[in-house]
């Protein structure tokens, strides 16, 4: 059974989203406050973590940033903020999706399948393909979702590494900036696909520090693995 964390300061959400959940079989956990200062294993061991951004004793934004590089879970945020530079700003910090409210049952559930399905297919592949790719200085160790240069693991969010890891699979082949929302992300958005260029270049910003740049700009077609 898949283990959900939804946290969101309004009880009457919480109530609704767990009665959603748990009618679907998932086993739901929900915060209406959180810990501060945070507690890192009180977000280890879920499946996927529902954040809501705006609540009264920390920001969801920054509640991410804290977590995220100890917290490989899958995280969409529910919140009432709907513009494009929220949202943007949502999946920059490390979120895999981003859910306005008032959200439909439907979309809820149709979001939270998503995401769970995809982790299982991920987790799937990385078991029955090899569990370590090299690409010297650069090393993939795909059970654990991390990315190493000469031992140094980079600090990388669920989504810089879904797409560092797909052009890595293929490195003589052009992904399209099509290819790379069909592949990392689970449905139609305008903000959505135009974030894949900020993923990019927090990516190269990660890389920058050790003189290397993994992702190469094919002007008029999208990216490629630069070897």
């Amino acid at each position: 059974m898949y283990k959900l964390l939804v946290v969101d300061d309004d009880f009457e959400i919480l109530k609704l989203m767990r009665n959603i959940l748990e009618m679907k079989n998932y086993d739901v956990t929900v915060f209406q406050k959180v810990r501060t200062p945070i507690v890192i294993d009180d977000f280890k061991g879920f499946d996927l973590i529902l954040l809501d951004v705006m609540m009264p004793n920390i920001d969801g934004l920054q509640l991410c940033r804290q977590i995220r590089d100890k917290v490989p879970t899958p995280i969409i945020f529910v919140s009432a903020k709907d513009t494009e530079e929220d949202i943007i700003d949502a999946l920059n910090l490390g979120g895999d999706d981003y859910i306005t409210k008032p959200f439909s049952v439907k979309q809820l559930v149709a979001k939270v399948t998503a995401h769970l399905k995809r982790e299982e297919r991920r987790n799937h592949f990385e078991h029955t393909e090899q569990v370590v790719r090299e690409l010297l200085p650069i090393t993939f160790y795909l059970q654990e979702r991390r990315v190493c240069i000469n031992g140094e693991t980079i600090a990388l969010t669920s989504r810089e590494y879904n797409i560092l890891e797909l052009l890595s699979r293929k490195t003589n082949k052009v992904f399209t900036r099509e290819d790379i929302y069909e592949q990392v992300y689970d449905e139609d958005s305008d903000t959505l696909f135009r974030s894949i260029s900020e993923y990019v270049y927090q990516i190269r910003n990660k890389f920058s520090p050790y003189d290397i740049n993994p992702i190469k700009t094919v002007r008029g077609v999208g990216y490629q693995w630069h070897d």
